[in-house]
């Protein structure tokens, strides 16, 4: 047993030995840690846990401590993504077994009701990925003997076109003319104007405005405890950006902030859509709800908002990495891997161009 100090990256790690199950001893170890004290703790744990009888674990409670060990170094909205993907598809298939008894059949039947489901492949992608993750802590803390997910492998790749759902601007409009409430009119026309994150907007406060730019640096998370609510880094670091808004949601948000400055206290820190407090995600969500009703328009998620924004800037020729920087993408592939199929065809705008040239030359 030793704990060392990676000298290249400034961390520390541990190496160790354990046995498996015939008493062979393994050799074992885990690095990135801050401190020498925290390394050595970990290790400990490490020990400790390697001497569990992985034979009489259930998937359910091997996904149960996973969680615990994944929430100590995530996000909370990472957090909710892991929960999401095993509570919803993986857990109902799998949390009767104990690990050791998920062999390849288990795990091709599991693969085969998740393509009865008609994800996407990316989707279905961080699916497999989700097992392969808790089954590699499983060998690491369990001493299970191998991860059959990944000796499976993944979902086979296939040809399809990712379902992208948002409101045209002429559907936007008889939407947002049936908003009745200025404070969530201007939330709405702001998401749609900016392609911001519903997170991204909550989190604003009055600082984050600035000579006709929002200053995009945090989310807010879903959880509050004790009254508090919790604010994390964007998505990525491309994430953290300026947003330059358009005039027509410069002069909302500008009337916005004389009303609440009608509020005796009223500060810079108050937050843009909701004052002391920011607004509810859920209720956000809701009261879209009953204004799609009211407006008899096809109901679309908030986060489609945001494709909607993405997709009239790619329909008025805005080019993609203009609109990839807008959306705080972590690269334009991702940006093209999303709304590529929407992007107008300009192929006879090419040729036409070429055979002007030619004519030139002729």
């Amino acid at each position: 047993m030793s704990v060392l100090k990676d000298q290249k990256r400034g961390t520390w790690l541990f190496r160790t030995y354990v046995e498996d199950k015939y008493g062979n001893l393994k050799q074992k170890s885990r690095s990135g840690f801050k401190t020498k004290g925290e390394a050595k703790l970990v290790e400990q744990q490490f020990i400790k846990d390697s001497k569990k009888d992985y034979t009489l674990l259930s998937f359910h409670d091997l996904y149960k401590e996973f969680v615990k060990h994944k929430s100590q170094n995530l996000k909370p909205q990472s957090i909710r993504s892991i929960k999401s993907r095993f509570e919803n598809h993986i857990l109902p298939f799998f949390k009767d077994y104990k690990i050791h008894k998920i062999d390849q059949k288990v795990y091709l039947d599991w693969k085969d009701h998740i393509i009865n489901k008609h994800f996407g492949y990316k989707y279905n992608s961080s699916l497999h990925g989700a097992v392969v993750s808790i089954l590699n802590y499983a060998m690491d803390f369990y001493n299970l003997e191998k991860n059959i997910a990944s000796k499976v492998g993944n979902f086979s790749k296939q040809e399809y076109i990712k379902k992208v759902d948002f409101w045209t601007y002429a559907e936007f409009n008889v939407f947002i003319n049936n908003v009745d409430d200025d404070l969530y009119k201007t939330l709405y026309i702001t998401l749609y104007n900016t392609g911001l994150r519903l997170g991204e907007c909550l989190a604003l406060n009055w600082l984050d405005l600035e000579n006709g730019y929002l200053k995009v640096n945090k989310t807010l998370a879903k959880e509050k405890r004790n009254n508090d609510y919790i604010f994390t880094t964007p998505k990525t670091k491309q994430s953290n950006r300026q947003i330059k808004l358009d005039n027509t949601t410069l002069k909302l948000l500008d009337d916005l902030k004389k009303h609440y400055q009608n509020y005796i206290g009223f500060e810079e820190k108050w937050f843009i859509f909701g004052g002391l407090v920011p607004l509810s995600q859920s209720t956000v969500g809701r009261r879209k709800k009953g204004y799609c009703v009211k407006a008899n328009v096809k109901e679309i998620k908030i986060h489609d908002l945001r494709h909607s924004h993405a997709t009239l800037l790619l329909s008025k020729g805005i080019p993609v990495t203009v609109i990839s920087k807008r959306l705080g993408h972590s690269d334009m592939t991702m940006t093209l891997n999303t709304y590529s199929h929407l992007i107008p065809e300009d192929e006879n705008k090419a040729v036409d161009l070429l055979n002007n040239l030619e004519k030139n030359l002729l």
